[in-house]
This record gives C-alpha cells, structure tokens and sequence, in this order.
C-alpha cells in the first residue's frame, strides 16, 4: 500500500511536469508564431551597400572620409511615381517597407500624434514618414501653399493609403518670421484632436528631419516625461525689441523666446485649442516678430496659466538643468563642429555628423538635404531600422532612466 502511493505520487508529478513542459513549449511556439508573423518587416537587414555605415557611427575617419568623397548621380523617386504606386497601397506598403503593426504592447497602448510640414522633396519627406510610421499614431500632413502641385497630389495619395494618415483641410503659404509658421501646426493639432483621444503626445516635425529614436525607444521616454513637455525657453537670451511694438502680453504672462519644435501632451494641445487666455495670447503673438518661436514657448513657461506639463521653474534651456531634447541642431554660434554645411545658421548634416547622432540623447535631428551628403541619411535611416528590429525580436534594453531625471519633468504642473 505504501508503495503504491509513492508510486502514484510521483506519476503525479510526471504528469504534472510534463504538462508544464507542453505548455511552455506551446508558449515558446505561440512567441515564436507571433515573430512569424510579421518577419516580412525584417526580413533583411536595411543595409547601405556603398558604405560601411557601422564603422561611420563608430567615427572610423577613413570610412567617414571615404563616404564623403564618393559622386553618386541619384534617381530619386518622383511624385508621379507615387502615384502610381499607390494605386495598390497593399504593394506600396511591401514595397516601401512600411511597418503596420504596433510590434510591442508597450507601442500599442501609447500612441503618438505628428504633424508633418512639408516644403519640397517628396521622396525625403516620404522615408520620414515610413521611418516614423506605426499603425497606432496619428499623422497630419500639411503641404506648403506654393509648393508643386504635383508634390500635394503625390503626398495626398500615400495618405490615402492609410486610415491614420491624413492631409490638413487648408493649405497655407509659409513664410519665416510670419505666423504662417504657426498657423499649419496648430490646424493640425485641432485635426489631430478631432481625429482621435486616444493619443498621448504630440510631436510637430518638417520633411527634413529624422528620428533619432526608435517608435519603442521614443515611447519609453515619453512615458519617462511623464506628462512634462520639452519645450525651448529663454528669456535672458531673448531679444525683447521683438515684442515691443503690441505692449505687454496678457493675463500677466512673460513673453518666452524658443523653438517651434515642440514635444508637448494631449493636454498642452487641449489648453491651446480651448482656453481662452491661449486665443488672447495667439492674438497677442500675431503682432510680434518671429511668433512662431514664442507662442508655444510662452504658454509652457508661465506657470501661473496652469497650462498642463509646464515648468515651474526658471526659463532657461540649458545642458544640465532642463536641457532641450526634442532636436539635435547646429547651430552655427554652437560648440560643435558642423561637418556638413551652414545655412541660414543651422548646420545641415554631414556624414561626419554621425557618430554624435548615433550617441545623442535627444529624438529627431534637424537637418537634412537629400542632395547633399546623401550616405548620411541612409545611415541613419539603416541604424534606426536595424534597432527597430532587434527590439522586436526581443531585446527591449533600452534605458529611461535619464529622461525621468530631467529638471522639466521633475518640476512640472
């Protein structure tokens, strides 16, 4: 009888390890079926050919010094030839490589709205979408006024192949220092607001511009920020002859000189759109030079307006405190060597520009030109696929630690 029972005991716990085993294993196949299922998306490396793009972000001089010297004559796509494409938005979406899943729930449950500006160079406005693109965020897109018609036709048919990919209702004529900068950003944030509550953040970006993120990694931080917005601000630095000639701003507020980048949440957008202290000050700015670098600046440097995720402290970007993280820019006063070209004071990067990208705590970089410096792209462009996918084959190290460790988030409304 004893032995009878140790015996059925220990066939219990064969039956029950075994179980155990079949189940793991079916999990370890539902996980591996799960990958197979969206292979496609990775099935090759996204590699430059022409160069050695890794040895480039390692700061390898001969590499880098070789890359800048080879002349390659580029076909570059054409808005016709989008067009064309597009009359198949199944195929365009294989053919292009556009991710249409969320990859991980971490991406799922955290959706990002973007406005996208676009002035010229379609197919490079085109590969920002794509690298930027999950089926979870939102995309406003706003083609200058007098930019080719041909351009719009061509950007309206790669939306019309997405339910979350739209173009603005108004086109307007963009001029610097008008408030013609800001009039497209903030129709898309209405469009966008109207479009869908599900998004958490918005993001405004221009055709020459990439991330410097993945989706995940730009999730992960922006759940770091934690309702915070990185937003430019100085006073100090400001010229005030800028906003002399309307008088004082309203509602007690101290005019705050910054960028037009912005990296702001859904309820920085809600307080534009529907408090009326926002309207009264969007009045105010239309009065003063150059509106687009304070209206956004402004409103997320006064704390007494209770605008949500503004700073409470002092106005001042800087390196230590409450750095400046939504654009990686050069400037040509900056402290870093610009290794491509100067224009209108803003380094247009260059391929020796990269290993400070690839190191870069900050998420996009402004600027590229698909005419200048072409490898430098396509590195950039290879770096963040290839970390696309790794992440979604499993690797998920990617540390927030820092950006939770920021003054701005820190001491926020």
């Amino acid at each position: 009888m004893y032995h009878s029972t140790r015996y059925m005991i220990l066939f219990g716990i064969i039956v029950f390890l075994g179980t155990c085993m079949y189940v793991l294993d079916f999990t370890f196949k539902q996980e591996n079926n799960i990958h197979l299922q969206h292979k496609h998306y990775f099935h090759y490396s996204r590699m430059d050919n022409d160069v050695n793009c890794n040895a480039i972000f390692q700061g390898d001089i001969d590499e880098i010094q070789r890359a800048e010297k080879i002349i390659q004559v580029r076909n570059v796509l054409q808005p016709k030839k989008y067009s064309e494409m597009t009359k198949n938005c199944s195929h365009f979406k294989r053919l292009r490589g556009y991710i249409d899943h969320h990859l991980t729930e971490v991406e799922r449950d955290f959706p990002i709205a973007f406005s996208l500006l676009i002035y010229t160079d379609i197919e490079q406005s085109e590969r920002l979408l794509r690298a930027i693109y999950r089926p979870q965020n939102f995309y406003c897109i706003h083609v200058d006024s007098k930019t080719d018609e041909a351009i719009y036709v061509g950007m309206s048919s790669i939306a019309s192949c997405f339910d979350n990919v739209f173009m603005t209702s108004k086109r307007f004529n963009v001029r610097w220092g008008t408030m013609t900068v800001l009039e497209p950003e903030l129709l898309c944030m209405q469009e966008l607001w109207n479009k869908s509550a599900e998004w958490k953040y918005f993001i405004n970006l221009t055709g020459q511009e990439f991330p410097l993120k993945t989706n995940y990694e730009l999730v992960r931080i922006l759940q770091a920020y934690n309702g915070s917005n990185d937003i430019e601000g100085t006073f100090k630095r400001a010229s005030t002859d800028r906003w002399q000639r309307n008088g004082a701003p309203p509602h007690n507020i101290t005019a705050i000189k910054g960028s037009v980048h912005i990296v702001a949440n859904r309820g920085f957008v809600d307080f534009i759109l529907h408090d009326q202290r926002a309207h009264d000050l969007l009045n105010w700015t239309r009065q003063t030079e150059v509106p687009d670098e304070t209206f956004f600046s402004t409103l997320n440097h006064n704390p007494h307006l209770g605008v949500p995720g503004a700073y409470l402290g002092v106005p001042e970007s800087d390196d230590a405190i409450k750095p400046f993280l939504a654009r990686f820019k050069h400037w040509v006063w900056g402290q870093r060597e610009c290794h491509g070209k100067h224009v209108r004071n803003i380094c247009v990067i260059g391929i020796g520009d990269l290993p400070d990208l690839a190191q870069s705590k900050k998420l996009f970089v402004n600027k590229f030109n698909q005419n200048f410096h072409p490898y430098g792209y396509d590195c950039l462009e290879e770096l963040i696929a290839n970390r696309t996918r790794d992440t979604y084959l499993g690797n998920l190290e990617f540390d927030s630690i820092y950006y939770g460790t920021l003054g701005f988030v820190k001491n926020k409304i």
